[in-house]
């Protein structure tokens, strides 16, 4: 469509009032009564067609003496019930239908009745909609959910084109599915105007003029059987739709998104269907909401995990080693021991301790101290089995808690490292040794006790010239 249309199609249905309505479709008739039931001040010119009064002679009257007093008492009745409308009989021979329905509603300060012949398509299949609407509430996907609502329009008017559209880029149209006949998209400037249903039962038909009393006018936005304005249908027609129904999935979405049908032959949607087809859609859109939500709800309980990931990391893992700090290691040992004792199985401990790192620190300052202790710790990691723990003690102490195994073990393990850091360099100081002291668990031993007995052996491998190994003494 050209830009220019584009640009008289917006300022024709999005003006900054409300659009007036002078016409509908000559399917049915309206009728607009003052909010207290009192009179008519409003009709359609094909009034005598349905109810044999002219809408000149209507205009004014109690709406008792144009639709009877029974139609009026049960309408009365219907709308205080909130249902959206009614079957009367009718009464008119040139009325092809047996049965009318009335449409009812209250906008502002009156009361709009709509009434159309009870017939067209698909006012007899309430079962499938209700098939389709228990399938669209268990949409476990907005595609999935996407899919099942054109399915169901398609099946349920029978149109030749049903298409979904979104709006939330940029008020670009993005078509997200279809069924049947490819249409070129609905332009997203028109699309936000569309506030409530459009009906265009057939767009060759000459339209019917509406009379009204002198005095504000009623307001016709909520009438599927008013006329749309001129240049929607021009558009529509210019894609060869004769018949048309627009439903809005409404702003409570997340992606405002808009069903359009469309048929290259007249068709008249029966009003409960049309009101069925609208229950479909609303649904759509709290289950697209309910969707969101829960996408909503899963991301925040992942990054919720993720944070709490993260802080157990930071309570637990000392930041200049990334090993466990002193509270998480003394929490591994009581648990260690707590295993030890019941299943009366071995328990090592070794503590090292970096042999003349206050030098370190004073020759070569505090950031060569710092790599000092990574590396002892990466060294020291890299040589324990997954099962095995370490952690820092404190300043250049570590412990290694190794379940499962005796005294001999254990010393094994120490002497093994103890020669590794022989071997280890760090520029620029050079080699870098630790002193080891191990102890093993014994029947009631506190990891109090178990610490001390490791320490004292440490401190033995000290006074023994550093770079060594020490074990418990056979009387502690």
């Amino acid at each position: 469509m050209p830009d220019s249309l584009d640009r008289e199609l917006d300022a024709s249905i999005c003006p900054s009032a409300p659009p007036l309505f002078d016409a509908v479709q000559p399917h049915g008739c309206l009728i607009a009564l003052d909010s207290d039931w009192q009179g008519v001040c409003l009709a359609s010119a094909n009034l005598s067609r349905f109810f044999g009064m002219s809408p000149a002679a209507a205009l004014g009257q109690p709406p008792e003496e144009v639709l009877g007093v029974d139609t009026v008492t049960s309408l009365a009745m219907t709308l205080a019930k909130g249902l959206p409308g009614m079957t009367i009989l009718s009464r008119q021979a040139d009325v092809s239908a047996r049965h009318l329905y009335v449409s009812t509603h209250v906008a502002e300060a009156h009361v709009i009745l709509e009434v159309e012949p009870q017939e067209g398509k698909g006012h007899d299949l309430p079962g499938l909609g209700y098939a389709w609407g228990m399938r669209i509430a268990r949409a476990s996907s907005v595609n999935e959910l996407y899919d099942l609502l054109l399915r169901a329009l398609h099946a349920l008017t029978g149109f030749e084109s049903c298409t979904l559209y979104s709006h939330e880029y940029g008020g670009r149209s993005i078509r997200l599915g279809q069924e049947g006949t490819l249409h070129e998209p609905f332009p997203s400037e028109v699309s936000r105007c569309v506030s409530a249903p459009l009906m265009l039962i057939d767009s060759q038909a000459e339209p019917i003029e509406l009379l009204a009393m002198p005095g504000p006018l009623p307001d016709l936005s909520r009438c599927p059987l008013c006329l749309p304005p001129p240049l929607l249908r021009t558009w529509l027609t210019g894609r060869q739709a004769r018949a048309a129904l627009i439903l809005d999935l409404g702003e409570t979405t997340p992606s405002r998104c808009q069903v359009i049908c469309r048929d290259r032959q007249p068709c008249h949607l029966a009003p409960p269907r049309r009101q069925q087809l609208l229950q479909l859609v609303q649904l759509a859109a709290l289950r697209e909401a309910l969707l969101h939500e829960k996408r909503e709800t899963r991301h925040r309980h992942r990054l919720l995990h993720e944070r709490n990931t993260r802080l157990q990391w930071l309570a637990y893992t000392d930041p200049l080693t990334q090993v466990a700090n002193r509270h998480r290691i003394e929490q591994v040992l009581e648990a260690e021991l707590a295993i030890a004792s019941r299943n009366a199985s071995p328990l090592a401990l070794l503590l090292l301790d970096v042999d003349h790192f206050k030098v370190i620190n004073d020759t070569h300052g505090h950031e060569v101290g710092d790599r000092v202790l990574r590396r002892v710790a990466q060294e020291t990691q890299s040589r324990l089995r997954d099962s095995d723990h370490l952690g820092r003690w404190g300043g250049e102490e570590f412990v290694v808690i190794v379940p499962g195994c005796d005294l001999a073990q254990a010393q094994e393990l120490a002497c093994r490292l103890c020669h590794d850091f022989t071997h280890c360099r760090i520029e620029p100081v050079g080699q870098v040794t630790a002193s080891f002291g191990v102890a093993v668990h014994q029947p009631g031993d506190t990891s109090r006790k178990l610490v001390q007995r490791a320490d004292h052996a440490m401190y033995r491998a000290k006074r023994a010239g550093r770079a060594c190994v020490r074990t418990q003494e056979a009387d502690e």
